[in-house]
């Protein structure tokens, strides 16, 4: 008897041939999908019968910073510089390694009733070093899969450090390396887990580490990945220290490639997708943190013409969601309106970067992404019959352009069933919000006073709300 059995379904596989089944069968077991097909003669321990659903892979959430999730609505309407040092700075510098495990708890929970089954996270906040593991370890008990980015910083924490007493997350390069390997010998190919390395980004991390970083890398056979020309200022800063763009720079320190994974990727010439595309390095893509933040539009599209990887991610507290529905949706449409072309990105596109190609940019395409015999079950269950999408006609511009996470009504990763009839089986729902508003409170009573002053501030009669509480604090 095998453990589980999906019967009736639309299967969406998006395996090579990305295939369509109609009343398809997926069996499962012991983690792994054994068969899909139609009418399946097998007995299962649980059967869910997905009758007017769409069965398909988990969706990828290819870059995230979970540290931020109590934090969404402090310090709103900003460029990234003024958010940080005067909103994110003051509120995390202390997170504790039980401040860090509600985090995780809080976006797992967003994640896993979306039907993200996979996150990559950039965890750099090693105010305690032991922050990353414990987060890691929320992670694994709630059920998900996870690619954990060992973050370093030992020069800036985003291009600033003004004031010791904020830059607690910056650690000497000797104690972030052997850190890292620690964390490597603990964590990598360990259930669920797969470990990567992340430099913040070229300006947080001196050259000597990010060297001695790359060839950690190499040792080990992980991942490297970093936020690259996000933000059109990196370009200045890497031309004026290295006469080199960004990602030009990566390029020559050896860090474009297979295990080259690059955030945002905004500022890019047109050679430097040249090299992208020729060296096989991947690429995350970030649009609704990018567009709240005012960094720009990247350019997806040619990205996608030249066969570069492209996965999606949520970042941090600025795209406010762990929804990757609007993620997607959000990526399609800023390619279209920016490139006034309709066809430029398309609704398979999207549902490929949510899934099968996240996967390929985490290096993770062996295990997850598409729904394939002995793939890992990481496998969700979407209900379409709602007035919003309808179990008829096309679906995947249904669910490209008009699914929400709130459609999704079972969650499998590794053939557990962590979600079912939008219930989350492995953890408490009410108690981890419990947790969430009590350590979000403790968290702004340690921020400090402007922070408490901008929570408290009346509508503002014109522009951003922050203006009126940074005059006042002006030079104080």
């Amino acid at each position: 008897m095998l453990d589980l059995l999906i019967k009736n379904a639309t299967i969406i596989t998006m395996d090579p041939k990305n295939r369509f089944i109609d009343k398809g069968d997926i069996a499962i077991d012991k983690g792994k999908i054994i068969e899909v097909g139609v009418g399946l003669e097998v007995e299962a321990s649980k059967t869910i019968d997905a009758a007017n659903c769409v069965v398909m892979p988990g969706l990828i959430n290819g870059h995230s910073h979970v540290y931020q999730s109590l934090i969404e609505g402090i310090g709103y309407d900003m460029h990234f510089d003024p958010w940080n040092w005067r909103f994110l700075f003051p509120v995390v510098s202390h997170t504790s390694p039980e401040d860090s495990a509600v985090c995780a708890e809080l976006a797992a929970v967003e994640m896993i009733k979306t039907g993200t089954t996979t996150i990559s996270d950039h965890w750099y906040m090693h105010t305690d070093l032991e922050n990353i593991f414990q987060v890691t370890e929320t992670f694994d008990q709630v059920g998900m899969r996870s690619q954990m980015v060992y973050g370093l910083l030992d020069q800036t924490f985003a291009g600033e450090r003004i004031d010791s007493e904020y830059m607690t997350m910056i650690q000497s390069p000797e104690t972030l390396l052997s850190e890292a390997r620690r964390f490597y010998d603990q964590w990598h190919g360990k259930k669920r887990t797969t470990v990567a390395l992340g430099p913040g980004s070229t300006e947080d991390i001196s050259h000597d580490l990010m060297l001695r970083m790359r060839d950690l890398a190499r040792e080990l056979d992980i991942n490297v990945n970093t936020h690259v020309a996000g933000w059109i200022e990196i370009n200045a800063y890497t031309l004026r220290h290295y006469g080199k763009r960004d990602m030009e720079h990566m390029h020559a320190i050896g860090l474009t490639g297979p295990r080259g994974v690059f955030f945002h990727s905004v500022w890019l010439s047109d050679h430097e997708i040249d090299i992208l595309a020729e060296t096989g390095s991947k690429v995350i893509h970030c649009p609704i943190a990018n567009a709240y933040l005012g960094y720009g539009i990247a350019p997806v599209s040619q990205l996608l013409t030249r066969g570069v990887a492209v996965g999606l991610g949520t970042d941090g507290a600025a795209s406010y969601t762990y929804d990757l529905w609007e993620v997607g949706r959000a990526a399609a449409m800023m390619q279209k309106v920016s490139r006034l072309d309709g066809e430029i990105v398309s609704a398979e596109e999207v549902l490929g970067m949510l899934t099968i190609d996240g996967a390929r940019a985490l290096g993770l395409e062996n295990e997850t992404g598409s729904i394939t015999v002995g793939k890992k079950a990481d496998i969700i269950v979407v209900d379409m019959n709602q007035p919003h999408l309808l179990p008829d006609g096309r679906y995947v511009p249904k669910l490209a352009y008009s699914a929400r996470g709130t459609d999704v009504i079972h969650s499998i990763i590794e053939g557990q069933v962590v979600m079912e009839d939008r219930v989350i089986k492995t953890l408490d729902e009410k108690k981890v919000m419990e947790r969430a508003m009590k350590t979000r409170q403790d968290m702004i009573a340690r921020a400090g006073q402007e922070t408490r002053d901008l929570l408290a501030a009346p509508w503002p009669e014109r522009g951003a709300a922050w203006r009126s509480i940074a005059e006042k604090h002006a030079g104080k």
